[in-house]
């Protein structure tokens, strides 16, 4: 039974480290994170169970290692979960997110869980490193054929074809980085003088696949993350040849201090090198500025006590960016982004769990070096902490994500296994308590029935995912069957206010669908049923979420849309209020919540709304137009006209714009003005079919009849079947 228990503790953690990094799924909708976090939870949860049995009912006592690391950890830990308990999103917090959950209180709990059983169980870590290295290479060979295209000759899933696809990342800003670490600790190792040719051999082959994906893909943070982590290195190598007294191996430095001049003179090459060996049409991924990210998470932590000792919460930086996001971020290109994480793991960390959360990580890390300072001598410990400390400068560059979290946790436990001398046993025999026995005993079972539940539960969320997908892979193609895949993922995971959103709009867009029909054809009963479950369905997305934007941001599209129903625009004037309390410097949402309150006739409010959108971006054109067809509502057209001229001469592609001058000289009278504009957008957008409508209806009323049924015809053959078009068509020709 013990070597079973073992077998199964030994095969969780080489599981681990071997699929995290190579871990996707096509069947979920979030088909990295998610799935590499099941892996990471489950396998570090069988392993503890096994482990634990077989202290309890097997040896019969309690075995732990103790080290320095210890208190650091599990304060680090706590205070996490501290965190999430005070969070803005519990749920958030404590699962995770759509594309952030590496930093929830699942996985760092996970994360620590391995930590404490690699330490405890491992007793050839060679052997662990090497599966997590098998995994690398893999990683690279999968990553190669995606860069140059193989993958599309093969009947593989659709995912692998797309550009930039990586099993460790969802970007390849993602794998770069996550190389570029390891490469920093590959460099050293093949340039131990102890280590074996094909030891070398392997080393220097993963360094140089990880570098040629660094040139392929030209991720300038990877390059610093490779310069420093080459330099702590050279600087480990230094010392120990020196401390060994055997500066004539210092030759076995070459590799590490070649890659360094290489990432040196190719960091700060000209552009126009670089871009000469990228590899084209690999997607960017969006990030914030360094400077946003510190000023969000310092706004954040600052806000109140409460944000200073604890934070908002793992996982909610999408609430944060939400609530502090600059009115200068509305100049940039990426402005209508909503970003939900930082650009760094540093400043995460400060702005979601606060200062005491950054200062016990801060803690953990200098318990770590400090300790590996005073056992210098080790020299088995060398390779671990420049590993470590090229880790820690991914962290300023660049977000957590799964796979560097692995890493970091995997090389922090092996480094703390190379100390030898400050890892002192406890044990502790239940034998001779067995009142203690017994309790341990029920512990146990306590843990594996929470255990039980847990998965379960994990299981449910896990098949609502899959759903989830089959539902946003049918909405084009039948509603219905994406409506039902949608109501199945909600009710196996009701806490997902994605989920929600998604049968919210599905309902209205079928409504909104039935009511294009003609008016016999419509079935009245299906478009109020329809109405009535899509405004029940966002606002339950609101209960489950209240303190996210997008959520508030649906309902109140819900209401705008059905605006026929009563009492809708009050109820969508106040979501987008909401809205905007949450985000008060997006011009979107002042533009949105100025249309309802012009519609619901309250013009002074909807040109204030539209003012607000105007002043928050100067350039953003929709609150322009609004603003100028408020004139017109007030019977002021002729101000309405000039403002749309000028919106026109500062914005001549605007098909919006031109359009809407056009249609306000043609109610002022100003026919041929009207058809210049009309003519000039058709010139512009042949298939503007409101366009070419509205010139047709201008030749008409100048009793150009022909060429107006010439204009209908066309307006025809753009939209088969449309019903006021064949009645224009059937009048101009009697």
């Amino acid at each position: 039974m013990r070597s079973i228990l073992n077998f199964i503790t030994s095969i969780s953690i080489w599981g681990v480290v071997f699929l995290v990094p190579l871990a996707f799924a096509p069947w979920t909708f979030e088909a990295f994170e998610f799935n590499k976090l099941y892996i990471l939870f489950f396998l570090v949860l069988i392993g503890t169970l096994a482990w634990f049995a077989r202290m309890v009912f097997v040896d019969r006592e309690i075995r732990l290692k103790r080290t320095p690391l210890d208190l650091p950890i599990i304060l680090f830990a706590t205070l996490v979960n501290i965190s999430s308990f005070f969070s803005s999103d519990r749920w958030s917090s404590a699962l995770g997110y759509y594309g952030r959950f590496s930093d929830s209180a699942a996985a760092l709990g996970s994360f620590v869980g391995l930590y404490f059983l690699i330490v405890n169980t491992v007793e050839k870590p060679q052997r662990l490193l090497n599966w997590f290295l098998g995994a690398v290479g893999i990683a690279i060979g999968a990553s190669y054929l995606s860069l140059f295209q193989v993958w599309q000759q093969f009947p593989v899933w659709q995912i692998m074809k797309q550009a930039g696809f990586n099993p460790v990342a969802a970007s390849l800003e993602g794998l770069c980085i996550f190389l570029a670490a390891i490469m920093a600790f590959l460099a050293f190792q093949s340039a131990k003088p102890e280590a074996r040719v094909l030891s070398r051999l392997g080393y220097g082959a993963l360094t140089l696949g990880g570098l040629g994906i660094l040139l392929l893909a030209d991720i300038w943070q990877a390059w610093v993350v490779l310069l420093l982590g080459l330099l702590f290195a050279l600087v480990a190598g230094f010392m120990v040849h020196f401390r060994a007294s055997k500066r004539g191996g210092m030759w076995n430095l070459w590799f590490p201090f070649a890659l360094l001049l290489f990432a040196v003179v190719f960091l700060f090459s000209p552009a126009s090198v670089n871009t000469s060996i990228r590899m084209p049409a690999v997607p960017q991924e969006p990030m914030l500025s360094r400077e946003l990210s510190w000023s969000i998470a310092w706004n954040t932590a600052t806000e109140s006590i409460k944000h200073m000792l604890v934070g908002s919460g793992p996982g909610t930086f999408a609430i944060d960016f939400s609530k502090y996001r600059p009115a200068e971020f509305n100049t940039e290109g990426q402005w209508q982004t909503r970003f939900d994480r930082l650009q760094n793991h540093w400043s995460e960390i400060l702005a979601t769990t606060g200062f005491l959360g950054i200062l016990s990580y801060i803690l953990l890390i200098g318990f770590f070096l400090l300790a590996s300072w005073l056992l210098l001598l080790k020299k088995n410990m060398w390779p671990f902490l420049v590993a470590l400390l090229a880790f820690l400068v991914s962290q300023f560059v660049y977000y957590q994500i799964l796979s560097l979290g692995l890493a970091f946790w995997l090389f922090l436990a092996l480094g703390v296994l190379s100390w030898e001398r400050p890892v002192q046993e406890f044990v502790f025999s239940l034998r001779k308590f067995p009142e203690f026995e017994i309790g341990a005993k029920a512990l146990f079972l306590a843990v594996a029935l929470a255990a039980g539940g847990m998965s379960y539960n994990a299981a449910r969320f896990y098949l609502a995912d899959t759903h989830y997908l089959l539902a946003q892979n049918t909405g084009g193609v039948n509603i219905a069957r994406s409506i039902d895949q949608g109501l199945e993922a909600i009710r196996l995971n009701p806490y997902q206010a994605e989920y929600k959103i998604f049968v919210s709009r599905s309902y209205l867009s079928r409504a909104l669908g039935e009511l294009q029909k003609p008016e016999s054809a419509r079935d009245q009963n299906e478009i109020s049923r329809d109405v009535q479950f899509a405004i029940a369905h966002a606002v339950r997305a609101t209960q489950v979420s209240p303190k996210r934007v997008a959520v508030w941001e649906t309902l109140g599209a819900v209401y705008r849309d059905i605006k026929l129903v009563a009492g809708a625009l009050g109820w969508g004037i106040s979501s987008f209020e909401t809205a905007i309390a949450l985000e008060p410097t997006n011009p979107i949402l002042h533009t949105e919540l100025g249309k309802l309150y012009a519609a619901n006739e309250q013009n002074d409010k909807a040109k204030e709304q539209f003012e607000k959108a105007a002043a928050l971006k100067a350039d953003y054109v929709e609150a322009q137009l609004q603003l100028a067809l408020i004139f017109e509502k007030e019977k002021d057209v002729d101000n309405a006209i000039a403002k749309m001229k000028d919106i026109v001469i500062r914005y001549p592609l605007d098909m919006e714009s031109l359009f809407q001058l056009g249609r306000l000289q043609y109610n002022n009278g100003q026919v041929e003005e009207a058809i210049a504009q009309f003519r000039q957008i058709l010139q512009l957008v042949p298939a503007h079919s409101n366009a070419r409508f509205a010139l047709g209806v201008a030749l008409e009323k100048q009793g150009k009849v022909q060429e107006a049924i010439q204009e209908f015809e066309k307006v025809l053959e753009l939209n088969p079947g449309s019903e006021a078009v064949l009645r224009k068509l059937q009048e101009l020709r009697k």
